[in-house]
């Protein structure tokens, strides 16, 4: 039984090195684990010192200890969530969009696409600049965004990455 433990425990340790930042479903659906077990090892990593927890939103997400500065744990975690990697990704090819354009291009509401956009203004990441009648966004630290996704690129598992990467090495 401690054997089966420390397998688990060993295995819950390398999802969050291979994807930093995963939160506690995202965990269990990938590791296919009972929720208690995992709690169980994840409370036991981060009493150990080896992995830390960081609240987001209502998400707790989940780091290995002294792999990641703060400025890398905020960036994993809103790269976490799809749209908000998919809309960086398209201001780093694109400069500068509009609302339109990324509502289109991401097949979005215009409200969600406005509650993503917001989240990214709130954590300072993008910012947004009036041209006439339309309000164009871009990312403060261009450079630093594609340093993350592509360091830590096969944590995303998802096309999108892989094709801006192909574009960015060009």
């Amino acid at each position: 039984m401690r054997v089966q433990g420390l397998e688990q425990r060993q295995q819950i340790y390398e999802h969050i090195l291979r994807f930093p930042g995963s939160h506690f479903r995202e965990m269990q659906r990938h590791l296919k684990l009972p929720v208690g077990t995992l709690q169980y090892h994840l409370t036991n990593l981060s009493n150990d010192g080896t992995i830390i927890q960081k609240r987001d939103g209502e998400y707790a997400r989940y780091y290995a200890i002294g792999l990641f500065t703060e400025r890398e744990k905020k960036l994993l975690s809103l790269l976490r969530q799809k749209p908000i990697r998919h809309i960086a990704i398209m201001l780093l090819i694109g400069k500068e969009l509009n609302h339109k354009g990324i509502m289109k291009e991401l097949q979005l509401s215009p409200a969600t696409t406005s509650w993503y956009l917001d989240k990214m203004l709130d954590s300072g990441i993008a910012k947004k600049k009036r041209r006439g009648k339309e309000v164009m966004y871009n990312l403060v630290k261009p450079d630093e965004m594609a340093r993350v996704i592509i360091t830590y690129r096969s944590s995303f598992l998802d096309a999108i990455v892989d094709r801006f990467i192909e574009i960015w090495e060009r």
